[in-house]
């Protein structure tokens, strides 16, 4: 007769430890989906000096990614540095600075990143029959645009030789290899109209690799957000624009993946016997624009490069040429959809605001009405500088 088996004194039976396993594999994926509420219910703001202008990431609570908000915010915050590293206009470290620093038929390799901001930036220069122009460096580097007051008005001898070395069309390129040159000495290439926007793109969509659904990112005047501020209560993310001429903002809302971009004369300009003259430069003219046009603010849906580079190019243009190159593109570049503010300064120094709108089956409208700065925003926010956010 077999030998029946007995179990040791102090063990169980192989049977009774399923039970305990099963607790504690339940527990281990509770703990792990309990983390991950935690994780989601931390929120993190950061804030930074990059591309000589001031830049915040804020990841709120409820974010919707499974990394801690700190974590996010870095990944964004190295996406908008290494735009900054690649394409600052100077230094040795830089792709442009490199190419600013290259003689004529000298030809240079660019990483895909760059690529497609200068790129882009041609894109712009062609539509805009020039008005946006990103190597307008020698003739900016004529006007003293650190001073409030100037004096003496660069001659046309040098306005015309300044103005022989602009032009975005001197700028060569090879698909193949990704490689610039330049076609002639004394050029520079500078990105600042279009790459502070790139970089909030980029650093959305480093975000967005990771599962945020909400978050919003700012870099200078270029702001784009992901889904809302709170969702209990609901609250959308909101946009303080500045008045241009004195105190107040105005409080624009928005939603999902919308970009705001604004550009004006806020810190940036000079008078000239008596007249005000902003920090944007007309390239088809090789001057400073007079004030008129004080401030432009852009609301795309998708794209905060695209918001950028038209805001500059409206200050250039302003309302009439402004208003037939929006229309030109309703079914082009803005099929998607599209806003714009143009704050404009009267003789008397009063400020109206034109609202060009562009909807998704290539409608156009424009009104005209009274530019309406509140001075203070519904709810306690930071002090909004030109596009800041809350």
């Amino acid at each position: 007769m077999p030998e029946s088996r007995k179990t040791p004194p102090g063990s169980r039976s192989p049977r009774y430890l399923l039970p305990i396993l099963a607790a504690v594999l339940i527990g281990y994926f509770l703990a792990r989906q309990v983390n991950g509420w935690r994780i989601q219910s931390d929120g993190a703001e950061r804030q930074f000096s990059v591309m000589n202008t001031y830049a915040r990431i804020t990841i709120p609570p409820g974010h919707g990614s499974e990394k801690a908000a700190e974590e996010l915010a870095n990944l964004a915050e190295d996406a908008i540095r290494d735009v900054d590293r690649r394409m600052r206009p100077s230094g040795d470290a830089s792709e442009i600075g490199r190419l600013n620093a290259s003689d004529p038929g000298e030809w240079l390799d660019v990483s895909p990143a760059t690529w497609t901001v200068v790129m882009e930036s041609l894109r712009w220069h062609r539509l805009t029959d020039g008005a946006f122009d990103p190597t307008i460096g020698p003739i900016k580097r004529l006007f003293r645009f650190d001073k409030r007051e100037i004096t003496n008005w660069p001659s046309e001898e040098e306005v015309s030789t300044a103005r022989e070395r602009v032009g975005a069309e001197k700028l060569r390129f090879q698909r193949e290899g990704m490689r610039l040159s330049w076609s002639r000495d004394g050029m520079t290439l500078d990105l600042g109209g279009i790459a502070k926007g790139y970089g909030v793109d980029q650093a959305i969509a480093a975000l967005q690799e990771q599962g945020v659904s909400n978050a919003l990112v700012e870099v200078g005047g270029e702001v784009r957000g992901l889904g809302q501020k709170s969702s209990q209560p609901p609250q959308p993310w909101r946009t303080g624009i500045m008045n241009p001429r004195g105190e107040g903002i105005q409080v624009l809302e928005y939603d999902q993946g919308r970009a705001i971009a604004t550009s004006g004369d806020y810190n940036q300009f000079f008078t000239y016997q008596g007249e005000r003259y902003t920090h944007i430069i007309d390239p088809r003219q090789g001057r400073p624009l007079p004030s008129g046009v004080a401030a432009v603010t852009v609301i795309h849906p998708n794209s905060c490069l695209a918001a950028d580079a038209l805001a500059t190019t409206l200050m250039v243009l302003g309302r009439e040429a402004g208003r037939d190159f929006l229309a030109s593109q309703a079914l082009g570049l803005f099929r998607e959809g599209l806003e714009v503010r143009l704050y404009l300064e009267d003789s008397e120094g009063q400020l109206k605001q034109v609202t060009f709108g562009v909807d998704q089956q290539g409608g156009f409208s424009e009104e005209e009405e009274e530019a309406v700065f509140r001075l203070s925003s519904p709810t306690p926010e930071p002090t909004p500088l030109p596009g800041t956010t809350g």
